[in-house]
């Protein structure tokens, strides 16, 4: 089993679509996929993951996750939008999501560079603080499990963080 150290190194490695691995053209649905598959592929748990399917794409439009496409072909604006689904949706419900970014009124690109900018600074101090703080024997079944206990922690009173900020959102807004 790889060293806690190395699995910390290999997660925060991953890499991400930049905002100009976006083409300024509009793209279809299998330019889409496959420009989400290649960049992102690293992102899967195995290889047979799927990180975003003709269905999910469809689903998100239907449900007003992301602005309904006219033709065939997605914008830039779009698949920047789709990008901001991409990474909250790992995290939050369908319906906060969609408080978030079901909306004509986000600069989408700004706040997934946002992101990416974020992401850099995170990638430069979590890393050191989880192996500084965060302490088991990831060889050790229970020292697993207790780490992954409070690594899921972590992530719950983020996530409730995420779902406070939305529940601020005022009705009108989310469009209730």
């Amino acid at each position: 089993m790889p060293r806690l150290e190395q699995t910390i190194d290999a997660v925060f490695s991953d890499r991400d679509i930049t905002p100009s691995d976006v083409p300024q053209l509009d793209l279809y649905m299998d330019q889409v996929l496959t420009l989400f598959d290649r960049t992102l592929s690293e992102s899967k748990r195995t290889p047979e993951d799927k990180l975003l399917t003709k269905t999910m794409v469809n689903n998100y439009v239907k449900e007003g996750l992301i602005t309904p496409v006219r033709g065939k072909k997605y914008t830039r604006d779009q698949i920047m939008q789709l990008l901001c689904v991409y990474h909250l949706k790992q995290t939050l419900r369908l319906s906060d999501v969609k408080a978030l970014t079901g909306r004509a009124d986000v600069d989408f690109e700004s706040c997934y560079a946002s992101l990416l900018e974020e992401k850099e600074r995170m990638r430069e101090y979590i890393p050191e603080l989880l192996r500084s703080k965060v302490t088991g024997d990831v060889s050790d079944p229970n020292g697993r499990l207790r780490l992954c206990l409070a690594l899921s922690e972590i992530a719950n009173y983020l996530r409730r963080l995420c779902e406070s900020m939305v529940d601020a959102i005022p009705p009108e807004e989310k469009g209730e």
